[in-house]
């Protein structure tokens, strides 16, 4: 048995021999047994920009592809895919670089296509990215090297001249934004005017807009049934502002006041004020002053005999005191000189051309024969004549005999044939030698006082110009504003 088995195993031993030769004459004859490995050294390489080129492609280039309109998108996705893969591919597939090892440098030519994206307009999406295209730029700048052509004409475009508008709008924003701390001095300088106690032509503008109609009412129904209102109205504003300021003090009643002294014994038109006030008191209660009711009623009283209207500022407040004692130290006195009535005025502020516009005020109303009795003095035969030889002959005599009765209710008009309307007469008058008080005819006996008279009486344009600043003046002396004085409710008394 053993030495039949012997046979056997040569046989065998043969057989394979025979195999393994012609195994080894196959393998010398097909020499492409070495190339696999260079395929596998090319595949590792290779393949791994072609593989990237297609995932850079399909992740990033679908997912802004929705966003951009799909038509541009698709154009250029095409393009960068088949450059890598066309280029490298017939390189490695011919059989000339097997035996090369240098391959590899055929994958050197693949960061080739990615030089278009430093030229790419890749970087400048980030220099547009102030406001709203942060937010995409980040997402093109991972996928740079393949998508940068496919982004270029999506992002680029769109978010150019969205970031435009708002680069530029903030910076004038900011501009204004500066001079913008200019407004506050501006408050500042309107919070006196309306703090301040000052007078304004608009004091009573939202507390009582109707003041000054309702005071013009009253007027001129006093006026139509008196013709003598006007003038008392006048002079009354003369006699209130001149004795310790426009505080109404000439109106309150009672023993030792104002209106006791002998100089305002003759004064008239209280019923009117106090009209005006009861009808101002159902309308605006505790709002009005009395004293701004004589400023307005006077003012409308001249207005309303054919004067200028002028505008008046409001604000006043009452006074608390009237005293007769008050009264001599400041009013005029018929017989004083041009120098005394000057120093007058000047102790008010007041000047030469303010006495003589503010004499004006006598071309309405009309004076009591006590009034002037010293501008006459009997003579040797017991007749009066004139002190003054510069007196009108005629004028003269007619005032004789108009007082002669002796009778001191009678009145004589200041302003001979134009007492009942306020214009330039009464200077054309006194240089006629007309003037019916001493403190009239004086103002043409003066160089200074003459040469104005001379020009009212020549212009009434001019009279009426200068009668505004005058009056305005005249109406402001010593008033009473904030927190002095008081609002009567009734003009007549103080407030209990």
């Amino acid at each position: 048995m053993g030495t039949g088995r012997r046979p056997q195993w040569g046989v065998m031993f043969m057989c394979l021999a025979l195999v393994l030769s012609a195994l080894a004459a196959v393998a010398s004859s097909q020499s492409p047994l070495p190339a696999p490995p260079a395929r596998r050294a090319a595949v590792p390489s290779f393949p791994p920009a072609a593989s990237r080129a297609p995932k850079r492609a399909s992740g990033p280039a679908l997912s802004p592809a929705p966003k951009p309109a799909s038509p541009p998108s698709a154009s250029p996705a095409p393009k960068p895919t088949p450059r890598p893969a066309a280029s490298p591919a017939p390189k490695p597939s011919s059989p000339l670089p097997a035996p090369k090892p240098p391959s590899p440098p055929a994958p050197a030519q693949a960061p080739k296509p990615s030089a278009p994206p430093a030229a790419s307009p890749v970087p400048k999406p980030p220099s547009p990215p102030p406001m709203p295209s942060p937010s995409r730029a980040p997402k093109p700048s991972p996928s740079a090297p393949a998508p940068a052509p496919a982004q270029k004409p999506s992002p680029a475009p769109a978010p150019a001249p969205k970031a435009s508008p708002p680069t530029t709008t903030p910076t004038p924003v900011l501009k204004p934004s500066v001079p913008s701390p200019a407004p506050p001095p501006s408050p500042a300088n309107s919070a006196p005017p309306t703090s301040s106690p000052a007078l304004s032509p608009s004091f009573y503008a939202a507390s009582c807009p109707s003041v000054e109609l309702a005071v013009n009412d009253v007027v001129r129904s006093a006026s139509t049934l008196d013709p003598t209102i006007p003038g008392k109205l006048l002079r009354m504003v003369f006699h209130d502002c001149f004795v310790e300021g426009c505080d109404a003090s000439v109106l309150i009643e009672g023993s030792g006041t104002e209106r006791t002294d002998p100089a305002n014994l003759s004064l008239g038109g209280f019923n009117v004020i106090d009209e005006a006030k009861r009808l101002l008191e159902a309308v605006c209660p505790a709002t009005v002053s009395c004293s701004d009711i004589i400023v307005l009623a006077a003012r409308d009283a001249v207005t309303y005999t054919g004067g200028p209207s002028v505008p008046v500022s409001l604000g006043r407040r009452d006074s608390l005191v009237s005293l007769a004692s008050n009264v001599r130290a400041n009013i005029i006195d018929t017989g004083f000189s041009v120098d005394a009535m000057a120093a007058s005025f000047a102790s008010k502020g007041l000047t030469l051309d303010d006495l003589v516009t503010l004499s004006g005020g006598h071309t309405i109303g009309s004076a009591h024969c006590g009034t002037f009795r010293e501008r006459f003095h009997p003579d040797a035969n017991g007749s009066m004549v004139p002190v003054d030889a510069s007196m009108n002959t005629d004028y003269a005599n007619e005032l004789m005999q108009t007082c002669s009765s002796g009778n001191s209710t009678v009145t004589v008009d200041c302003d001979e044939g134009s007492a009942k309307v306020f214009d330039n007469r009464y200077f054309s008058n006194l240089l006629d030698g007309r003037g019916l008080l001493r403190t009239d005819a004086v103002l043409v006996q003066n160089a200074t006082t003459r040469a104005k008279v001379s020009a009212f009486a020549q212009s009434q344009e001019s009279f009426f110009a200068s009668w505004a600043g005058s009056y305005a003046r005249l109406t402001s002396l010593g008033v009473k504003t904030g927190s002095d004085g008081e609002i009567r409710r009734l003009c007549s008394s103080v407030n209990g």
